[in-house]
């Protein structure tokens, strides 16, 4: 690693004050399970490195008629085991089981997790793997490896809650020392592979807010990756029905790990609204979804394979999500 300055505040005040001492140079760190061995592979080299676990109200999760309200320190470990989460939320706390490994999730965070960097089967190697290759377009190059003849970064988002989150219409609470505002999740990105994440130099996610679900819903994640335990997904989708007398009154469709930015498919949600729901329709569904994902990513990271993956995932998600209590 290279060397930095290092601070641990105590109040979220100060760490704003210390993002604005060093604007652009100061990096946040939350459980540090992704952006320390980043930092160890050369990845990642701020000379400023803000610590947030000493700040004791990001780490609070409250209940209300509203929602659910989870700081942004809190650890995915405690949110896979809240009660809450599982019972009102199933749908997260199987995307939040899928993180990593036990011992990870016990310091990897909400927050970290929602403002992972992008991943790239090339660029995320050791030191002496990159130094083999010209620099990609993530690395200040002018290539990418992941899309051959790519125009553009092509290093994929893949966080797990993240689809899920954007399924449940999470919101995010952000705070600068001038004010703060709330945004969709899903406004959180930018679709940009080298700089994935909206945020201002000067600005703090703090907390996420989860709307209490209808009555009558259903929601489902599910993923694929080369290996069941510590890989990043391949390709991952969050599903979540609304229906009423029989009817899919609301459907909310959204893929992770494909594109620099997670992909909501609004066209095959309405095909879903509005009908009652059969194993036929949800093939249909399925079949469309691939198309969609294409188009409205433009990204020649989705190959057939993938396109494969994505059509399976959709037909399994809605199929669980359709049947799950309340719904069937």
């Amino acid at each position: 690693m290279k060397n930095f300055s290092y601070f641990e505040p105590l109040e979220i005040s100060k760490a704003l004050s210390l993002l604005v001492e060093h604007k652009g140079k100061a990096k946040i760190m939350a459980g540090g399970t992704d952006f320390v061995p980043q930092m160890k592979r050369g990845l990642s080299a701020p000379e400023t490195v803000i610590q947030l676990s000493g700040i004791s109200t990001l780490r609070e999760i409250h209940e209300s008629e509203e929602g659910l309200r989870i700081g942004a320190m809190v650890t995915l470990g405690s949110l896979e085991r809240n009660s809450r989460l599982l019972s009102s939320y199933p749908g997260l706390q199987a995307a939040v089981g899928h993180v990593a490994v036990p011992a990870i999730r016990n310091s990897a965070t909400i927050g970290g997790n929602l403002c992972l960097d992008t991943k790239c089967i090339y660029r995320d190697q050791m030191q002496t793997w990159e130094r083999a290759l010209d620099p990609c377009f993530k690395s200040g190059g002018q290539r990418c490896y992941v899309v051959r003849g790519g125009k553009t970064c092509h290093a994929s988002l893949a966080a797990d809650t993240v689809s899920m989150l954007i399924a449940l219409k999470s919101r995010a609470k952000i705070l600068s020392i001038t004010g703060e505002r709330t945004v969709p999740v899903e406004d959180l990105y930018t679709g940009n592979g080298i700089q994935p994440l909206g945020l201002l130099p000067d600005e703090l996610l703090t907390e996420i807010f989860i709307p209490r679900p209808e009555h009558k819903g259903g929601a489902a994640y599910l993923r694929y990756s080369l290996r069941k335990a510590v890989d990043f997904p391949m390709v991952s989708t969050g599903v979540s029905l609304v229906k009423k007398n029989g009817i899919c009154k609301e459907a909310r469709i959204i893929l992770g790990a494909v594109a620099p930015r997670p992909l909501r498919l609004a066209e095959v949600e309405k095909s879903l609204e509005g009908k009652q729901i059969s194993e036929s329709i949800l093939k249909d569904c399925a079949r469309e979804a691939p198309r969609e994902a294409l188009q409205i990513s433009k990204s020649g990271r989705i190959d057939r394979f993938t396109r494969e993956m994505i059509s399976n995932l959709v037909f399994q998600a809605l199929k669980k999500a359709w049947q799950a209590e309340g719904l069937s």
